[in-house]
C-alpha cells in the first residue's frame, strides 16, 4: 500500500511540474514591415492575406510608420506578425 501511495505522489508531482512548464512557454511575435507591400495600407484584412501568403505569418496589421505625413493613409504600412526565432 505504501509503494502504490508513494508512486501516485510522484505520479501527482510529475504532472504538476510538466503543467506548469507548458504554461510558460508562451508564443511571443515578432514584427517586420513587409518589403513586398506598395502603397498605403488601408485595410488590414488584406495585410493579413498578403502576411500569409508571402511571409507564412501568424498575421498582419496596418500600422503607422510615418509623422506629419499630408495624406493620412500614407501613413500607414504592412507590418507582418510571426513567431520569433530566437
Amino acid at each position: 500500500m505504501a509503494k502504490y501511495t508513494t508512486f501516485l505522489a510522484l505520479l501527482f508531482c510529475l504532472i504538476l511540474v510538466a503543467a506548469t512548464e507548458m504554461q510558460m512557454a508562451e508564443a511571443k511575435y515578432c514584427w517586420k514591415k513587409s518589403h513586398k507591400w506598395h502603397g498605403p495600407c488601408q485595410y488590414s484584412y488584406k495585410c493579413i492575406k498578403h502576411c500569409k501568403h508571402w511571409f507564412g505569418a501568424k498575421y498582419g496589421i496596418c500600422k503607422k510608420f510615418k509623422w506629419g505625413y499630408k495624406h493620412y493613409w500614407a501613413n500607414y504600412a504592412c507590418y507582418c506578425y510571426s513567431s520569433c526565432h530566437y
